[in-house]
């Protein structure tokens, strides 16, 4: 009976306890922005981008452009492809590793630089219209700059006393008639220019062709020349969305292999949390020896004023660039409309540069890519939801 009495508190005390551990659930700790940044940064690359075109008339002549301005006028038009290459386009981007194969989640805009067909061949063909006159000044100002080396060419000749021709300075002789020759060519080519103007060709004639590459650049590594993007980071694109709303593409590393040192973000859509014991042994375990099993899940909706960050490279190189390497920016800002489907808005500042930069939760989970600004006077911001990006992933 004595026993059964010292029993009895024992049992009492255990039962307690018991009921206090089961009661006292197990909530993850939240991460900080610092440890969300630190998890994460190392998975985002700054993306570098440069381009030009070409453009390939009926007459066979072949002629370079930068691009097409607002106004529709070809940007530093030449037939020097040297001096296209001189005048190429570039732009930044921002990305973030995928999985384990190299390939990086970014805009379209950022690396699609494609033109319209279409529509290039209108605003070219107009283009070569308006300035016609333009052509024919240079091919005035060429027949002069031909009779010029003409004459010029006459002073390294001479006559003995028998009347017979002989070369006076036969470097500068042949220095002239390399440099007739480039005149000849030169005005040849506006000629027939002019020609393909005048006949009022069919615009669809016109063949263009886009030249680019593309590479990347990790956080905390050092960039001082734009080759450094090109060598053993080149990348090719991969895939670009068919989607008009969903401004995606994906990028892949030419060795198809992600650092190990890079973080790979989950794009699934999906969390990992704390799985509730339904059974005895799964309580057992979790309240005696602190084993929590773990089970996937949706992640909620985002709400009215949660907090988001975004990891990026605002402004391309310019603000990255720093005594130890480039590196990345965290920003915050919070949920300022409930998303619809079809894109998300929030408060998030950005510039120029953070295209393509992923838009994560105070959990570190991946809700979104951010891709534009709403106006281009306010830190109001639109991302791509996950349900657009997961539909990408499966086209």
């Amino acid at each position: 009976m004595a026993a059964t009495k010292t029993y009895r508190p024992i049992a009492l005390f255990v039962l307690t306890c018991l009921l206090i551990l089961v009661g006292c659930k197990n909530e993850p700790a939240k991460k900080t922005p610092e440890q969300i940044f630190e998890e994460c940064a190392s998975g985002v690359v700054l993306i570098y981008c440069e381009y030009y075109y070409s453009l390939t008339l009926p007459t066979g002549q072949t002629m370079y452009m930068a691009g097409l301005g607002d106004d529709g006028e070809l940007v530093h038009l030449t037939a020097d492809v040297n001096a296209i290459k001189q005048n190429t386009n570039r732009q930044f981007g921002t990305g973030f590793f995928i999985d384990s194969k190299g390939d990086i989640m970014t805009n379209r805009h950022v690396v699609d630089i494609s033109l319209d067909e279409f529509d290039a061949q209108e605003k070219i063909a107009a283009s070569l219209r308006r300035e016609r006159q333009t052509y024919l000044d240079s091919m005035d100002m060429a027949r002069q700059a031909y009779t010029k080396l003409k004459a010029k060419k006459a002073e390294c000749y001479s006559l003995d006393f028998l009347g017979n021709v002989y070369v006076t300075n036969q470097e500068m002789l042949q220095k002239i008639n390399t440099a007739m020759a480039a005149v000849e060519e030169w005005y040849e080519g506006w000629r027939n220019l002019c020609n393909f103007i005048s006949a009022n060709s069919n615009p669809r004639a016109i063949k263009v062709r886009t030249y680019s590459k593309i590479g990347i650049a990790y956080n905390e590594t050092y960039v001082d020349d734009f080759d450094d993007f090109l060598g053993e980071n080149a990348c090719v694109v991969r895939k670009i969305s068919k989607c008009e709303n969903a401004d995606l593409a994906i990028i892949q590393l030419k060795n198809k292999r992600t650092p190990e040192s890079a973080y790979v973000f989950d794009v699934s859509g999906m969390v990992v949390r704390e799985k509730e014991s339904k059974s005895f042994g799964e309580w057992f375990n979790q309240v005696s020896f602190g084993e929590a099993t773990t089970e996937e899940s949706e992640a909620e909706d985002l709400k009215i004023d949660q907090q988001l960050y975004m990891i990026g490279y605002n402004h391309g190189i310019a603000i990255a660039q720093t005594r130890e390497g480039i590196k990345a920016q965290m920003t915050s800002g919070k949920i300022t409309q409930l998303p619809d489907g079809e894109r998300l808005l929030y408060s998030i500042p950005t510039m120029q540069g953070s295209s393509g930069s992923p838009v994560l939760d105070a959990d570190g989970t991946l809700r979104g890519v951010n891709f534009a600004k709403a106006t281009l006077n306010d830190d109001f911001n639109f991302g791509i939801p996950m349900n657009l990006i997961k539909n990408f992933l499966k086209e």
